[in-house]
């Protein structure tokens, strides 16, 4: 039940980004709004951790993982517009504790919200780079640890963060580099923080592909 709750919070949120969508698209312009885009996005995640004292002697390290989802708006025609996500996104940290090796694998449904300034062409047949910048929201989906035992729910189910980012696109192709900072602690729940963990908050770079399908 827990788990459909934060499903149905994410199409929650995706269904209010779709509607204030049209809305600042056409306030950031006079012309008739047609840039607001659909497409599929897929790429690479380099996740890494910021943690305060605690009572582990835990060394980190920056692990890779996978995304792939689908984004809509934008407003490729216009100057400014807001572009949201719907993605399914693996986070992964290797982690070192008294020379034994273990690797944490988390699992999000992952709801960026952004702020696009676009810079150049407006022709779609023209190179175009555009800006990004606003929050992003983490439902957790699920919980790995290899090598060691931690109790699932040592996690939070939901991690805020703030993202930026910068993109290229041409014809229907493009490419992306962003960086998420995290806001919240991912082990924030009582069973962390009773066990001795401090604040815990991750730091990602996306490196992504996108195709426009309209």
């Amino acid at each position: 039940m827990q788990l459909l709750g934060r499903v149905m919070t994410a199409f929650a949120a995706l269904a209010a980004v779709s509607m204030a969508t049209p809305a600042l698209a056409q306030t950031a312009q006079n012309q008739p709004n047609t840039g607001l885009g659909f497409g599929v996005l897929g790429g690479l995640t380099y996740t890494s951790v910021q943690t305060e004292t605690n009572l582990f002697d835990v060394q980190t390290d920056s692990g890779a993982g996978y995304m792939f989802g689908i984004w809509f708006g934008g407003n490729r025609d216009g100057r400014a517009g807001l572009m949201g996500e719907l993605s399914y996104v693996t986070k992964k940290i290797k982690a070192t504790e008294d020379g034994e090796e273990f690797s944490q694998k988390l699992t999000y449904v992952e709801l960026p919200v952004l702020l696009r300034i676009n810079v150049g062409s407006r022709e779609r047949d023209r190179p175009s780079a555009y800006f990004l910048a606003g929050p992003v929201f983490d439902i957790q989906i699920k919980s790995e640890l290899e090598g060691a035992d931690t109790p699932d729910d040592f996690y939070e189910g939901l991690d805020i963060g703030a993202m930026v980012g910068v993109g290229f696109e041409v014809v229907r192709i493009g490419v992306e580099g962003r960086y998420s900072w995290g806001l919240r602690s991912v082990l924030g729940t009582d069973a962390a923080v009773d066990t001795g963990f401090g604040s815990t908050k991750q730091n990602t770079l996306q490196v992504l592909l996108k195709v426009r399908i309209n």
